[in-house]
């Protein structure tokens, strides 16, 4: 079956990686600046770049996508399940950290550009069929993922930097420090967060749409490990109405964005439950909301400041509602692939 050559990679439990993941990414990011760097050069025509993944791996692409195309570096992302036939002129890239996801992999044997397969897993499908492949080194990961989840955006957003500037970002090399200090600094959040995400019935998640992967993969997350029902909005979209079901148990998590606090200042006088991830500190206007600031160095390491801290809150939220963070209870529904397809 195919979930047995997927589980056949090994987990570690999710506690296990999130104590490790800092340490586990300090000693990546060199080897993975130095790979993204030379992986590159297979994108450095002038055709379209095309973003591939599903699941937590179509979340981590967002933010590296906008980068691209804010530099005039013409590059879509697309979820490989909703994939129809690309040009030929098309460099793909394609990304799946087991090398398994059956979409993904279909998609790119499909593809008849270059073709860049990004993988945790190195001896996997997907890596036998792609042109040249950028390894996130078989790093130890969690089912649901948290390593493998946070190489990724770093791998990816090495990528998009070493396509548009010819390097990844020093500031990378400090990645893991500024990590673990923004753990402990918000010890406190982390626990807040954790208690009002028990106590409420669903969650809404929003974020601008260069950080839509933020929303996507935080709700997964949520759903995955702390067995929440979550949705991902986009900022502005979620103003033309989708807020309107909001209820006195309902959960806000908003990344600050173009709206301007529109959507804060909208929830504040309903006294509605409210975490703002924002680029500045900001005193919290009530009891019911929770403001965690967020400095990173550049936008793209922003998806790896929200993810460290949901992965630490829905630990504890899963801890203290009884919940194994290591249990699917859907874990074979036919999306790897088994050895031979």
């Amino acid at each position: 079956m195919s979930i047995e050559a997927f589980l056949r990679q090994g987990f570690i439990p999710f506690r296990d990686a999130v104590g490790r993941e800092v340490e586990v990414l300090r000693s990546a990011v060199p080897r993975l600046m130095a790979d993204a760097a030379d992986a590159a050069r297979v994108l450095e025509g002038p055709g379209h770049i095309t973003f591939a993944g599903i699941g937590a791996s179509f979340a981590a692409l967002a933010a590296p996508v906008s980068y691209l195309s804010s530099r005039g570096i013409p590059s879509s992302r697309i979820n490989a399940g909703e994939a129809t036939p690309l040009p030929a002129t098309d460099a793909v890239v394609a990304l799946s950290q087991s090398g398994r996801s059956r979409e993904t992999v279909a998609m790119l044997r499909e593809a008849r550009g270059p073709k860049l397969a990004i993988v945790n897993v190195s001896d996997s499908p997907m890596a036998k069929i792609a042109d040249a492949v950028l390894s996130l080194g078989d790093l130890p990961d969690s089912l649901a993922s948290t390593i493998g989840y946070t190489a990724s955006v770093m791998a990816v957003s090495m990528l998009a930097e070493a396509r548009a500037e010819g390097a990844p970002a020093q500031s990378w090399l400090s990645i893991a420090g500024r990590l673990e200090a923004f753990v402990a600094a918000n010890d406190t959040a982390v626990e807040a967060f954790a208690d009002m995400l028990a106590d409420s019935t669903s969650a809404d998640f929003v974020a601008p749409s260069e950080f839509s992967g933020i929303a996507e993969g935080g709700s997964l997350l949520i759903r995955e490990v702390a067995r929440k029902p979550v949705a991902p909005f986009e900022t502005r979209q979620y103003l033309h109405g989708l807020m309107e079901s909001t209820s006195d148990t309902t959960m806000h998590i908003v990344v600050d964005g173009p709206d301007e606090g529109e959507i804060v200042r909208a929830l504040l006088p309903l006294k509605r439950r409210i975490v703002e991830f924002r680029a500045s500190p900001r005193a919290s206007e009530d009891g019911n909301t929770i403001v965690v600031a967020v400095e990173p160095a550049s936008p793209l390491e922003l998806p790896l400041f929200v993810a460290v801290f949901l992965q630490h809150a829905v630990l504890r939220s899963a801890v203290a509602n009884g919940i194994d963070p290591d249990e699917f209870l859907f874990l074979d529904t036919g999306t790897k692939l088994g050895d031979g397809e």
